[in-house]
């Protein structure tokens, strides 16, 4: 947990530390007080708001509150529902998020959206599993496996789609070029993947391509993307999947694109996930999210170059990145059937792997929100 103060937080949960914060945010001004009995009086007082506020936070997501209008506050939100969302760190659910803030997209639809980031997205579902997220996203092949391995006493469901890079050649497979020039040299080479992601089913596809069998391969595990770039960049590995700033990174470093996902006729979708209890007792409050999220995609199709600023205005990511990336997928806030298809494509290859059981996708699909917000974008029943 990250503070904008100093202190071991480490041990504390989430309540603690916010109360923990507050107070010594208010006794420097409660020690001044010259008079030893209105000071606790006072202190008491604020200590209990502080706690029933703090309560009121930590222990609802969806709560509703209203803003103060004293003086000195131009803050006239009224009645904003928070929803926790769980992002993925230089991923387009970061877009939405940063983008939905910043133009008051999200507030217009009467949410207060809190943002936690994570490095992948079978993080963000662990953060809706524990209660500490309302909304979370992932990709493909990380819902596949999460839903596949927690079939049988799941709460998760899917409720949308947010993007896709089919079609877009977004992907390539990045390559030491003094080691490999073709599929087959892949064999003996170390390849870099995270995981529990989508990347690991990349690879597998890559070898099945190459013909290259399981004691010829040599897959370096790494707890993010920022560290499977340096193992390469190290010398320790030879190959890596990937797009945007890290292969940006990888270009810089001297690594070469030797093919695309297209190439090997591969995509990848990714899902915004909630439990079955948020969304029963917040219906509403979701189809508001999606709304709201379909019109940040529309006002980043109408301004890319504002969007690509405010993005690294808050991220970090260079804006040409951003729009390099952008271009290189499509937003989108559906769940048509080719979605189903491609879902249930790579959860065949699971299965037929021995990973888990069959299931059916739909029975982990819940698109009632996307149907109450926006009719045409479920396709299926």
């Amino acid at each position: 947990m990250h503070w904008p103060f100093g202190g071991d937080v480490a041990g504390m949960d989430e309540c603690a530390v916010a109360n923990q914060s507050l107070r010594y945010k208010i006794l420097p001004s409660i020690i001044l007080e010259e008079n030893i009995v209105l000071k606790k009086r006072l202190l008491a007082a604020i200590l209990a708001g502080v706690t029933a506020l703090t309560l009121t936070a930590c222990g609802n997501s969806a709560s509703t509150g209203n803003a103060s209008s004293g003086s000195g506050n131009t803050d006239t939100s009224e009645n904003l529902t928070t929803v926790r969302y769980a992002i993925m760190t230089n991923n387009q659910s970061q877009w939405y998020a940063v983008i939905g803030d910043e133009t008051g997209i999200f507030a217009d639809h009467g949410i207060q959206l809190e943002i936690t980031e994570f490095a992948a997205g079978i993080n963000t579902v662990d953060a809706i599993v524990t209660e500490q997220a309302d909304i979370g996203v992932l990709a493909d092949y990380a819902a596949v496996n999460r839903i596949g391995n927690t079939q049988d006493n799941s709460n998760l469901r899917i409720i949308s789609r947010i993007a896709t890079n089919a079609g877009q050649g977004a992907t390539s497979l990045y390559v030491d070029p003094n080691k490999i020039h073709s599929l087959e040299d892949l064999a003996g080479q170390g390849f870099a993947t995270q995981p529990g992601t989508v990347v690991d089913y990349w690879i597998a596809k890559t070898y099945e391509e190459a013909n290259i069998p399981e004691d010829q391969q040599v897959i370096l595990n790494c707890d993010s993307f920022a560290s499977a770039v340096t193992v390469l960049t190290s010398g320790e590995g030879a190959a890596f999947w990937c797009s945007g700033v890290n292969a940006q990174k990888l270009e810089e470093a001297g690594f070469e694109a030797l093919i695309t996902l297209d190439d090997l006729d591969l995509h990848t979708d990714q899902y915004n996930i909630t439990s079955t209890t948020f969304l029963e007792e917040h219906e509403d409050v979701v189809e508001e999210f999606l709304l709201a999220q379909q019109e940040v995609s529309e006002w980043i199709a109408n301004h890319k170059e504002e969007a690509a600023q405010i993005i690294e205005e808050r991220t970090g990511n260079p804006a040409e990145q951003v729009l390099a990336e952008y271009d290189a997928l499509t937003l989108t806030i559906d769940f048509p059937q080719e979605t189903v298809d491609h879902f249930n494509s790579i959860k065949e290859w699971a299965v037929e792997n021995g990973t888990f059981a069959d299931y059916d996708v739909l029975d982990y699909t819940d698109l009632s929100a996307l149907k109450g917000a926006i009719p045409d974008a479920a396709a299926i029943d």
